[in-house]
């Protein structure tokens, strides 16, 4: 089996992590033979002629690009008319990016959202979606033995609902901090508890990226149309708040309990480690392709 896979590349000199380059990975460990095709500019995207895909004798060509790209529609309209490969989009951010994807569903024999509610959605209007949630790469969320867990609350929130009031409350029990590569994995190895909130009602990846480190992760409840609470237990992988005093009551109460949060934080980075990593994910992945309604690849 031979993929394509596209993807957006703002520093493609630099060895650094990212997402798309940790799945690619992935993929290729699980035995995809890849050839990786970045772009640089989203406005001037330039994919490989039909020619040379047929050469190469592609068979799948995966997309990972999170908004709209008039120059990447163009080029995904050219490959669907001029091959028989199959096309598969992941769809980004979703739901916040929905408005941007139409035309990539439309082009695509699969596409890929990490919200419940899209795939309803794109589902409804007679595409082939699949839900395909968010994960964590253990090559940066993992645990480190070396990193001493404090009793304290780790964010990288920014400026998000409740962080204002959650840093003049408990002051240096929370720290919130923007991080960069392998800092994320000494953040939420050092903390106890990790704090989530997500603004559009969706199950984020900062979860999956939290668990996986050990901390008790603690974000807001999601309508159940979300799916959250299908992969995480309220009290035994995670922790769920509906409202601001509540969020305050739940941090206060396993701050005075660091043996129960240690123990949602353990069973939540099991359930991740087993079946919500970059591994897991390229499994899922290729299952979904070989089992196509109506293809054979």
């Amino acid at each position: 089996m031979r993929w394509c896979f596209v993807y957006h590349d703002p520093e493609p000199a630099s060895a650094a992590w990212t997402l798309p380059r940790g799945f690619a990975a992935a993929l290729q460990a699980e035995g995809v033979e890849l050839w990786n095709v970045p772009f640089l500019d989203p406005s001037q995207v330039v994919l490989p002629s039909c020619e040379e895909l047929k050469r190469r004798q592609i068979d799948v060509m995966l997309v990972f690009y999170a908004g709209r790209s008039e120059a990447l529609e163009r080029e995904l309209l050219r490959i669907r008319q001029g091959t028989d490969l199959l096309l598969v989009n992941e769809l980004g951010d979703e739901p916040q990016t929905r408005h941007l994807n139409a035309v990539r569903v439309q082009l695509s024999h699969l596409s890929l959202s990490p919200d419940a509610a899209s795939v309803a959605h794109w589902q409804a209007l007679g595409a082939q979606c699949a839900w395909f949630t968010h994960w964590a790469d253990t090559v940066l969320f993992h645990p480190d033995p070396s990193v001493p867990r404090q009793r304290r609350i780790v964010t990288t929130a920014g400026r998000r609902r409740y962080t204002r009031r959650l840093q003049v409350l408990l002051g240096p029990w929370f720290v919130n901090r923007r991080c960069m590569g392998a800092h994320n994995t000494q953040l939420y190895n050092s903390g106890l508890i990790a704090f989530q909130y997500a603004r559009w009602q969706e199950v984020t990846r900062r979860v999956f990226e939290a668990a996986a480190c050990g901390s008790c992760v603690v974000t807001n409840r999601l309508p159940a149309s979300a799916g959250l609470e299908q992969l995480f237990v309220d009290g035994e992988s995670v922790v769920l708040y509906s409202n601001g005093w509540q969020l305050l009551s739940r941090l206060v109460q396993l701050l005075r309990q660091p043996e129960r949060a240690a123990r949602i934080g353990a069973r939540g980075q099991e359930l991740v480690l087993k079946s919500h990593t970059q591994h897991s994910r390229a499994e899922r992945l290729i299952s979904l392709v070989q089992n196509l309604p109506g293809r054979n690849h």
